[in-house]
């Protein structure tokens, strides 16, 4: 296995969120990560966009490796909040190269499939080389943070994602809300022309374990999601075979959703660097199931 035996200090941020979560839970479970120093913060230690705690917290722990996770990635109310979009997911991601420059770790930045317009995607999906056009303040706000990471020079890694599930708020999981929903004998309203990668959390922190174990580190851009395009209607159809107390949901069309920002209709990330570099994540319907069981009903 390629696999480095040396340990790595690690830093992460938004440590208690959805990604932070599933991502603490897979160092400590994989054996290659799990004597690794992580800490983990968020929000409730301080906020990002304040340069002077976040240069002080990570050079007290001298990182080797910084994970920066945290963002807000409530797209509606980045269109109607710009302000606080850019502090956190603009001037927060300077903060933290800042930090990273001072200290010499490195940086894994977060970003997203909403940097792509979604209005021609090319046969199988986005590439990492692929021009960004993003079209609402949520995707422009992950782009800036992109080129402002990449300032760091050739060992910053740049994981693009999309269409999270697996957390515990619904306002950026459709599939909690649906379930919570059924709960009360509602079906879920969800869009069906709209499309990308849907991403089991855990899987995306498996990705992201692989990458940081690599011995040969991976800089760069790098796709990391689920296989299989769908809609959030399909997922949520698949969600009712799976879970049988759960309502057939209702198919939306984007234009009766009453979206402030934009979507992109179809921001299908191609994953094929993933997979030449070792490592092909398993269908969404597959993690939907993992999800489903380790979640009863």
């Amino acid at each position: 296995m390629d696999t480095p035996t040396a340990v790595r200090r690690l830093y992460l941020t938004g440590g208690d969120g959805m990604l932070g979560t599933a991502l603490t839970a897979a160092l400590a479970a994989d054996p290659a990560t799990s004597h690794w120093p992580v800490r983990g913060v968020s929000v409730k230690d301080f906020d990002i966009g304040d340069g002077g705690a976040v240069r002080d917290d990570i050079e007290a722990f001298r990182p080797d490796v910084v994970v920066h996770t945290a963002a807000h990635a409530v797209v509606d109310d980045c269109e109607t909040n710009p302000a606080l979009a850019l502090r956190v997911n603009v001037a927060g991601v300077h903060n933290v190269v800042d930090a990273c420059r001072r200290t010499g770790a490195r940086l894994v930045y977060i970003s997203s499939d909403y940097v792509f317009d979604g209005d021609a995607p090319p046969r199988g999906g986005y590439r990492e080389s692929d021009l960004p056009n993003p079209l609402n303040v949520y995707g422009l706000t992950k782009l800036a943070g992109e080129r402002t990471g990449a300032l760091l020079g050739a060992d910053a890694l740049n994981v693009r994602t999309s269409w999270l599930f697996g957390g515990t708020d619904e306002r950026v999981d459709p599939v909690l809300a649906a379930l919570r929903l059924a709960r009360n004998g509602e079906p879920a309203a969800l869009v069906a022309d709209q499309y990308s990668l849907p991403t089991y959390t855990a899987d995306l922190a498996r990705g992201l374990v692989f990458l940081l174990t690599r011995r040969e580190p991976v800089s760069g851009t790098v796709h990391v999601a689920n296989a299989g395009s769908a809609s959030w209607y399909d997922v949520g159809l698949a969600l009712c075979s799976l879970v049988p107390q759960v309502p057939e949901p209702k198919p939306l069309a984007m234009v009766e959703c009453g979206f402030v920002g934009r979507r992109p209709r179809d921001s299908t990330l191609a994953t094929a660097r993933l997979s030449a570099l070792g490592l092909t994540l398993p269908h969404w319907r597959d993690g939907l199931e993992r999800f489903c069981a380790g979640h009863p009903f």
